[in-house]
């Protein structure tokens, strides 16, 4: 990235709060964030509203919502340039925070988060609030053809060993309608357990109607 600006939200009594900002203050000293601002949420509780503030140590990293104590060297690893783990964790932050239309423009635009999304999906620990913001996303995306370009990778979901996201597999395979989809759907009504191949029956009478 070409900047990296940085605001850090504290409060006192914090127990982690001074020991982030002593890590953000020397990386502005040494050259790695081009600006730093420390906003105290109990003196500046508007700001701390504005930006959906719930926890703190709290830091926006060039417009992306981090929380928690981290070392300088995970701080340093969240200013290059992002890979599939820093969209992940973008992505479980900002969905936390129920900033469900800023995590959908950036799948929209970083096909990378497009993959961290998918891996989202796949993991049985990721938290519920998550799952359904991405399947709100999904739903949006897939009723403009924006993610048959995925189908391979929302078809791998539908092998889970977890049957939870065997059962979002299916929905989403109905939701891209995609020759593959359906006929991984047919595959699963016909050779799936009874709970899958019920909710694989349903997808496809849904998509023939």
């Amino acid at each position: 990235m070409d900047q990296n600006d940085i605001v850090l939200f504290k409060m006192d009594g914090c127990q982690f709060c001074p020991q982030m900002e002593r890590i953000f203050q020397n990386l502005h000293r040494d050259g790695a964030i081009d600006s730093l601002q420390v906003i105290d949420v109990m003196r500046q509780p508007e700001i701390a509203a504005k930006y959906n503030i719930r926890s703190v140590p709290a830091y926006r990293i060039n417009q992306n919502l981090f929380n928690g104590l981290k070392t300088r060297t995970e701080i340093e690893q969240l200013l290059r340039e992002p890979d599939e783990s820093w969209w992940r964790e973008v992505l479980v932050n900002e969905l936390s925070d129920g900033q469900l239309e800023l995590v959908e423009k950036k799948i929209r635009q970083h096909s990378t988060a497009v993959e961290a999304m998918l891996k989202l999906l796949a993991e049985k620990q990721t938290a519920l609030v998550v799952r359904i913001g991405l399947t709100a996303v999904i739903e949006t995306m897939s009723a403009q053809g924006e993610l048959t370009d995925y189908e391979s990778q929302f078809i791998k979901l539908s092998f889970s060993e977890v049957e939870s996201i065997m059962i979002d597999a299916i929905y989403y395979l109905a939701l891209l309608g995609t020759e593959a989809a359906r006929n991984r759907l047919q595959t699963l009504a016909q050779q799936g357990t009874q709970n899958i191949a019920s909710h694989a029956q349903e997808a496809l009478q849904e998509l023939s109607a």
